[in-house]
C-alpha cells in the first residue's frame, strides 16, 4: 500500500465538510462577538486553522453542539424577566 493510498478514505470515517466563519453565523444563528465568546470560553468547538487568517468549524462537530443545546435547554425553561420578577416579589 502506497503513501497516497494510506490518505484515502477508508469509508469507516465520516466525511468532513468545513465550515468558513460565515456559514457558522447562518447555521448556528448567531453573531461574530457572540461565537467568539463562545469559543473563548470553550462553550462551542474550536475552529481548525487553515492559515494565520483562515479559520473553519467541522460541520459535524457544529451540528453535534446544536442538537446537544436544543436537548439541554429543553430541559429546563430559559430564564426571563418575568420569572426573575416572580421570583424576587416571592
Amino acid at each position: 500500500m502506497s503513501e497516497e493510498d494510506s490518505n484515502a478514505p477508508t469509508g469507516i470515517e465520516p466525511n468532513l465538510r468545513f465550515l468558513r466563519v460565515e456559514e457558522v453565523y447562518q447555521l448556528v444563528g448567531i453573531g461574530r462577538s457572540f461565537l467568539d465568546d463562545l469559543v473563548r470560553e470553550g462553550d462551542f468547538p474550536a475552529p481548525v486553522y487553515l492559515s494565520a487568517k483562515t479559520r473553519v468549524w467541522i460541520e459535524a462537530e457544529v451540528l453535534a453542539w446544536m442538537r446537544d443545546k436544543a436537548a439541554t435547554s429543553r430541559k429546563r425553561p430559559p430564564a426571563t424577566h418575568k420569572v426573575q420578577r416572580r421570583r424576587e416579589l416571592v
